[in-house]
């Protein structure tokens, strides 16, 4: 079984506080190799730190949410900085802006998502990104770290469009500055024409899968908490739509997620 990574999913949260083990167990017996579990406030980030300690299979990733940008102090963002330096954490995420709840006013967002970006040049971290309703305004700001980050000399993804929920059209020039962009299980509803189209016409090597667990789940268990095991669910349709082998699309989604991490996938026997 070819393995898949999970490139974003909150294992840290509650939904998961009484049968973690049992959802490693699971996504191990599915291949799923890598799970990155991102931080959004201080109290998650510590905790995707210490289940990193505690797993193999977890990769840690701190940030800030967008929701959550007007709560960020400079004590916050000093202790973000901290973490983020910490050679096991393989991304800063989740961060971006959020126009469509609109949590916190708008310019924090934006004050907030530059602290970060900045955080991520100065570590050489790439950095996993939440935009909603906001694909234009965030570009500029993204195009502008992209430039500056050192991840660009080793030819590495300087970062990755989370749960993308725009169009083909506004996914490409993230492309275009060194950005991947992440499927979710949300591929598999129905109504969401517009992610499938992103699936099929992005170059393959720009695409990587998540579940956002415990969010999102694919439409086969609609309604219920989403855990990593169903990320093979988001691979499976970018097969169906791009007329390729699941195989094919876990080793290429794979890779990326590697690359992108600057992880090195370990398969369990």
């Amino acid at each position: 079984m070819t393995p898949l990574v999970d490139t974003h999913c909150h294992l840290q949260d509650s939904p998961f506080a009484t049968d973690l083990d049992e959802v490693l167990e699971r996504a191990r017996s599915t291949g799923i190799a890598a799970m990155v579990v991102c931080g959004f406030d201080p109290a998650s980030n510590i905790a995707a730190l210490e289940m990193a300690d505690a797993y193999r299979c977890v990769y840690p990733a701190v940030g800030c949410h967008p929701h959550d940008a007007g709560k960020m102090t400079n004590a916050a963002l000093d202790l973000l900085a901290r973490q983020a330096a910490s050679p096991r954490v393989v991304a800063v995420g989740e961060i971006g802006l959020d126009f469509y709840r609109d949590l916190s006013p708008r310019d924090v967002q934006r004050e907030a998502l530059e602290a970060q970006l900045a955080i991520a040049v100065q570590t050489g971290k790439p950095v996993s990104v939440h935009s909603r309703d906001a694909e234009e305004p965030i570009y500029s700001h993204l195009a502008a770290y992209a430039r500056r980050s050192p991840l660009v000399a080793s030819k590495r993804p300087v970062g990755v469009m989370h749960c993308f929920g725009g169009t083909v059209e506004q996914a490409l020039p993230f492309v275009d500055i060194g950005f991947l962009v992440s499927i979710s299980c949300t591929i598999t509803y129905p109504r969401n024409d517009a992610t499938r189209r992103i699936a099929a016409e992005l170059p393959m090597e720009s695409l990587v899968v998540e579940t956002d667990s415990p969010y999102l789940p694919p439409q086969s268990i609609r309604g219920k908490r989403n855990e990593p095991a169903h990320v093979r669910a988001a691979a499976e349709a970018i097969a169906a739509v791009r007329g390729l082998p699941i195989d094919a699309v876990a080793t290429a989604t794979t890779e990326n997620a590697a690359r992108l991490f600057g992880i090195a996938i370990e398969v369990a026997a």
